[in-house]
């Protein structure tokens, strides 16, 4: 009986085992080799000079950098609310009887398909002043804040990329709250109009707090994919004009293959990495084992939602 066992579980460490190589070639060496990289003045051709950490004390007197992490904080804070926002009322709007909701649900989803330097550069052409769409519509109508070059301007590239990314992505949480919503039991919903609630308080009171994990899946996923954005930024403005709209995958970047300092480019990952795993368990702390654990139940946000207005349990 014990060595069938022990077959047993040798067969299932073999069937890990191709994961298991994945995740060493892909994920822990390159890990390894950055931090290895990082402690190093390396231009990635000639033979390396060992610095130890004092690359990672040279961040704090980066002024490019303190700028970086400004721009990612703004980043996340203006994408991800509102690219939820819009997705939770397109997903309550196309969850209903709609005439042609799967035509809709398939537009609102085409620019997430699409790659981000696709999505750029096409961007980056109606928004040119002199021969795009809005320099033509600042032609047209007058208005001449419409023919401002708001990719080339210091004080408003980042917020015009984040609009586009907003834009771009808000189809993904669209997706998102329509397989949390079409995961509602349909007899709570009959039971808050019974007792007398408006579409929008059920919105407000039951429908959100049901979704609760759907969420906190997409607050995870959006903090994470803000933090590594490169693709769109550098396709629209390559983190100009003067690092206005520069986050830390694009200076890596050019840190390594444009200023050839790949030693400190390292450096620059290893933090890029430490925030991204620090986001991620902060997210997982701060709302319990809400991740894991699954929506709160049916019946206790319906009672809850009674006894706010009062009425008998």
């Amino acid at each position: 009986m014990n060595k069938k066992r022990r077959a047993i579980q040798w067969e299932a460490y073999l069937f890990l085992l191709p994961a298991a190589v994945l995740f060493g070639v892909f994920v822990a060496y390159p890990i390894i080799y950055n931090f290895q990289a990082s402690l190093l003045r390396w231009d990635g051709i000639n033979e390396a000079t060992p610095v130890g950490f004092s690359n990672y004390p040279a961040l704090f007197s980066d002024p490019t950098f303190h700028l970086t992490l400004k721009n990612t904080g703004l980043w996340i804070l203006l994408t991800i609310l509102p690219q939820s926002a819009i997705g939770f009322l397109m997903a309550l709007l196309l969850n209903t009887k709609l005439r042609g909701r799967v035509v809709y649900r398939t537009l609102f989803f085409v620019p997430v398909v699409i790659s981000p330097i696709v999505i750029g550069i096409v961007w980056q052409r109606l928004l040119d002043p002199f021969r795009g769409v809005t320099g033509a519509l600042a032609q047209a109508t007058g208005i001449e804040w419409f023919g401002q070059n708001f990719l080339g301007m210091p004080n408003s590239a980042l917020f015009t990329v984040i609009f586009i990314n907003v834009w771009q992505w808000s189809g993904y949480s669209m997706l998102f709250y329509l397989a949390g919503l079409q995961q509602i039991d349909l007899s709570v919903l009959e039971a808050a109009r019974i007792d007398g609630a408006s579409y929008w308080r059920t919105v407000w009171s039951v429908i959100l707090p049901m979704l609760k994990p759907t969420h906190l899946s997409l607050i995870l996923l959006s903090v994470i994919g803000s933090l590594k954005t490169f693709e769109l930024i550098y396709a629209t403005t390559k983190g100009g004009p003067n690092h206005a709209s520069e986050m830390i995958p694009t200076y890596t970047f050019q840190q390594a293959f444009e200023l050839q300092s790949v030693g400190y480019a390292s450096t620059l990952s290893m933090v890029l990495l430490v925030l991204a795993v620090a986001a991620a368990l902060i997210l997982v702390v701060v709302f319990g084992a809400s991740f894991i654990s699954g929506r709160e139940s049916d019946d206790s946000i319906l009672n809850r939602f009674r006894k706010g207005r009062g009425a008998r349990v």
